[in-house]
C-alpha cells in the first residue's frame, strides 16, 4: 500500500507566509488545491508540507500541526500528504507524530536529530520512541550532509520498525546511493532526494523530491510519466531543459540568502500564486534575480496562474 501511495513527484510545499510573516493559512489551502486542480494525485504525486521547503526550521510546532490540518483538508484525499517532523526535542517529535496520526497525515518524515552529532544507537533510540509513540508511517530521512551518513546496518535496523517503509534517499558517494537503491527499493518507496532521477528510476526508486510542482505541476508530472514508461530520453531531455536552467538560477540565489523558501516563494508569486516572503534571516532575492528567472518562465512559457 505505502509503495502504491508514496509514487512520482513528492513536492516540497512552501509555506506561505504574510508581510508580518505569519502564516498565510488561507493561501497555503490555496495553492494545495492549484496543484490538485492541476493533475497532482494519488498515483503521480505526494505532499511533503513541513519540510525544508516549507521552512521548517523557523516555524513553531503549534503552526507544523496547524499546517497538516489545512493540508490534509485542502488535499480532502486526492493525495497523500506527509510532513517533516523533524525537530532537536524527542518530546516534540513525538508529539507532532502523534498530531499527525490523529490529523490523518499519511506519513512523516524523520531523520536523526541536530545540532548534537547522533551516534547509531542514537537514531535507533528516536525512531525506536517514535514508532513506539505512534502508528503513523515514517519516512527516513538521510540527511548526509550534517554530517552523520547511515550505513547500511543502521538503516537494516531502522527499516525492521514496523512503522518505517520508506526513505527520502541520497548519499555523497554515487556507488552507495545506487547499492542502498538496489538493496531497498524492493522492500520500501525510496524517494530520490539526490537529483538523479534516471538512475535512481533504474534502480528501483518509487519517485523523486521536487519544488516545481508548486509552481509548475505538469513538468515533474512530465517528467514522472516519462520515467515510469522507461522512456529515458524522453526524460533526459526534459531534465535538460527548464530543471537544468532552473537550477543554475538557485545557485545564484543560495549565494544571496539561505534556504529553501527564497527561490520556491518567487517563483510561485510570479506565476500568480500567493507565497509571500521566507522568514528571516533569509530574504527575498534581489530584483536582478527575479527578473532573470521571470524570462526563464517565459522561455518555457510556464503558466501563469489567472
Amino acid at each position: 500500500m505505502v509503495e502504491k501511495k508514496i509514487v512520482g513527484a513528492m513536492v516540497a510545499v512552501a509555506t506561505p507566509f504574510n508581510e508580518d510573516y505569519s502564516i498565510d493559512y488561507s493561501s497555503f489551502e490555496d495553492n494545495i488545491k492549484f496543484m490538485t486542480n492541476r493533475g497532482l494525485t494519488e498515483g503521480n504525486s505526494t505532499l511533503l508540507i513541513g519540510g525544508a521547503g516549507g521552512e521548517h526550521p523557523v516555524l513553531n510546532v503549534e503552526e507544523r500541526v496547524k499546517l497538516m490540518e489545512v493540508a490534509v483538508q485542502a488535499a480532502a484525499n486526492k493525495v497523500p500528504v506527509l510532513t517533516s517532523i523533524q525537530h532537536t526535542d524527542w518530546r516534540e517529535i513525538i508529539k507532532m507524530a502523534k498530531s499527525a496520526e490523529d490529523i490523518g497525515i499519511f506519513g512523516c518524515q524523520l531523520g536523526p536529530t541536530y545540532y548534537y552529532m547522533p551516534t547509531k544507537h542514537d537514531v535507533l533510540d528516536l525512531f525506536t520512541r517514535v514508532a513506539d509513540s505512534s502508528n503513523v508511517n515514517l519516512m527516513i530521512y538521510h540527511t548526509w550532509w550534517d554530517g552523520f551518513v547511515m550505513d547500511f546496518e543502521l538503516l537494516d535496523q531502522l527499516i525492521a520498525i514496523p512503522n518505517v517503509n520508506s526513505i527520502k534517499w541520497s548519499h555523497g558517494s554515487i556507488d552507495k546511493f545506487r547499492e542502498g537503491l538496489t538493496r531497498y527499493s524492493k522492500k520500501v518507496a525510496m524517494i530520490d532526494n539526490s537529483g538523479n532521477h534516471i538512475l535512481s528510476n533504474i534502480y528501483g526508486a518509487s519517485g523523486f523530491i521536487t519544488h516545481l510542482s508548486s509552481f509548475w505541476p505538469e513538468y515533474p508530472r512530465s517528467i514522472w510519466d516519462a520515467l515510469q514508461s522507461k522512456d529515458y530520453e524522453k526524460a533526459r531531455d526534459l531534465l535538460l531543459g527548464f530543471k537544468s536552467e532552473w537550477m543554475e538560477w538557485v545557485k545564484k540565489v543560495v549565494q544571496e540568502t539561505g534556504g529553501e523558501g527564497p527561490f520556491i516563494k518567487v517563483a510561485m508569486e510570479l506565476v500568480g500564486l500567493k507565497a509571500g516572503p521566507p522568514r528571516p534571516p533569509s530574504k527575498v532575492p534581489s530584483d536582478n534575480l527575479i527578473k532573470e528567472l521571470d524570462k526563464l518562465l517565459l522561455k518555457y512559457k510556464v503558466p501563469r496562474n489567472s
